[in-house]
């Protein structure tokens, strides 16, 4: 980690760091580990425009600690000027994105956390062909299920689309390229409907049930 912040600052570009539980638990051989003390010790090592990424993870080590409560530097990195992506994922959970979002904390873009068998692309070597719940799996809407759990989390339509256009251009430094619509911009355009109604939406534990809008579309 200080050595991806220090690549950060030379190259003069922003980091994405992962929170959620990545290292191996005693009972595999890891060392013990106090989940809490990570978001601390990786925040010192930050410099605004720094991203941190799942503040909505399920894993110890984040946003949320141990005892069910906001981590007390959350709000203070934010201060400074980091930057926070959902990284949906897998390991979202409805659950830690409640506590998170009743404090006040707003995730300033949303990255669906795409990747190996969740793509149409070709897939890096050692990637399952196929996944057990294919119908089922939490990727298969890719980003306009993101935004749907977003507005079913009660974000405001108008922030969820400037998530996925305005701010995250803004993040990685095209501002003035991509993220908007204007006469000579760049084409990179998705249409997308707001329909109104109930859907039971599911994390990787439990299943979540709302009056809400839902986004459908087409690029």
């Amino acid at each position: 980690m200080r050595l991806a912040s220090r690549i950060g600052r030379e190259a003069e570009l922003p980091v994405y760091i992962h929170f959620g539980q990545l290292w191996p638990k005693p009972e595999i051989r890891g060392r013990p580990v106090d989940p809490d003390s990570i978001f601390g010790q990786v925040v010192d090592m930050l410099k605004p425009g720094y991203i941190l990424a799942h503040p909505f993870s399920r894993h110890p080590g984040g946003f949320v600690e141990i005892d069910g409560k906001l981590h007390p530097l959350v709000k203070e990195a934010v201060a400074r000027g980091l930057k926070i992506d959902v990284g949906h994922g897998s390991h979202f959970s409805y659950r830690t994105a409640r506590i998170v979002l009743d404090h006040g904390v707003l995730p300033d873009t949303l990255g669906t956390d795409m990747h190996g068998y969740n793509t149409s692309v070709p897939q890096p070597p050692g990637t399952p062909d196929t996944h057990p719940d294919e119908e089922d799996h939490l990727f298969t809407g890719r980003m306009v299920s993101a935004m749907t759990s977003m507005l079913a989390l009660g974000l405001d339509l108008s922030h969820v689309v400037r998530m996925v256009t305005a701010n995250a251009a803004r993040m990685v430094g095209l501002e003035g390229e991509i993220g908007h619509l204007r006469v000579g911009g760049v084409a990179d355009v998705s249409v997308l409907d707001d329909h109104r109604g109930s859907w039971t939406l599911k994390d990787k534990y439990r299943s979540w049930l709302r009056n809400m809008g839902a986004c459908y579309g087409t690029v």
